[in-house]
């Protein structure tokens, strides 16, 4: 009998043999890319739900809306792209109020405080002057303000593939920066980056690596996705917190706060009110609020969609800048 001689296996064998392994190993990584995916969005579903049911435990004043201002995104590169700026500026309050219910938006009609300052303010560091911005924040009875920017886009090559199959892929990864000040205390209810990857071909490489500005179609699919993720964590964040008004100004015997129906409040609601005339010093210039205690309750005389009126129940030295919460 001949012995066994392993060269003599046709080469059409072997060539399948090998196919058939780059076969299996292609369906376990799309089997795993399909399950990961899966698991990410039972995940993430889980975890909304958990959320909204921690909510309505939670807080007591979840039927009112908490109203938000949005300064337009800057773009903090050195490459400039028109689709960040008509995504974000259109694409994020479009976001938040058809997929964020509790949540109502500044009218950003023209005149008004926050347009007229353009860009939100900053300190001496670069930094965005939290204080600053609520002291605004709270004239316009908002709950939260948001500012954001594009902070880099990165060109880089990444070695892609498994065994012989590996390549070289360029890749270009975008960072876009998100805070969401609360006006109550002025520090921030959230501060994150979100970052995507796009992959491009030799041609769009060298085209970017010699123009600033970038003009993709695959651009426009991965920012609209990313604004689709920043939008979620931002209408989680200010869910999660409870509705807060400011006292903002005194006349004679009323106090008028700028928050009205709009937000759900209606005449014959009693407001407790806070003290908030303390302030907390931190590092590099910046001030925070410190929550007070109760110093009395008011009640609403006189509402319209955006200013109530309210007169004394019990409490004395209620000042401006006082906090209101419906009790």
């Amino acid at each position: 009998m001949t012995p066994y001689n392993s060269n003599r296996i046709p080469v059409y064998v072997r060539i399948s043999a090998g196919a058939m392994i780059l076969l299996i190993g292609c369906l376990i990584f799309i089997g795993c890319t399909t399950t990961r995916t899966v698991v990410e969005k039972t995940t993430k579903t889980v975890t909304r739900t958990t959320r909204n049911i921690s909510r309505k435990i939670v807080l007591s004043d979840e039927d009112l809306k908490r109203k938000v201002g949005i300064f337009n995104f800057e773009n903090n590169t050195l490459r400039k792209t028109q689709n960040f700026q008509e995504i974000f500026h259109k694409g994020l309050p479009e976001y938040l109020t058809d997929q964020c219910p509790g949540i109502i938006l500044l009218n950003p009609a023209p005149g008004g405080l926050l347009n007229a300052l353009k860009k939100p303010p900053k300190l001496k560091s670069g930094i965005v002057d939290g204080y600053a911005l609520t002291i605004f924040g709270r004239q316009l009875g908002l709950n939260a303000v948001v500012t954001g920017s594009l902070e880099d886009i990165r060109v880089i090559d990444e070695l892609q593939g498994v065994l012989w199959t590996k390549d070289t892929q360029h890749l270009l990864q975008i960072f876009i920066r998100v805070e969401v000040f609360d006006t109550r205390t002025a520090t921030k209810i959230l501060d994150d980056t979100f970052d995507r990857r796009i992959e491009i071909d030799d041609l769009e490489y060298r085209i970017i690596q010699q123009n600033e500005q970038i003009k993709l179609p695959e651009l426009n699919v991965t920012l609209n996705r990313l604004l689709t993720d920043i939008g979620e964590s931002i209408c989680d964040a200010i869910r999660d917190q409870p509705w807060d008004g400011y006292i903002t100004e005194l006349d004679g015997d009323r106090y008028i706060i700028p928050s009205g129906t709009e937000v759900g409040l209606e005449p014959g609601d009693i407001l407790e009110v806070f003290d908030g005339s303390r302030i907390m010093k931190g590092l590099g210039g910046q001030h925070f609020f410190v929550p007070g205690l109760k110093i009395g309750e008011i009640e609403i005389v006189a509402i319209t969609a955006d200013r109530l009126e309210a007169k004394l129940v019990s409490g004395d030295d209620i000042k401006k800048g006082s906090t209101v919460r419906r009790k």
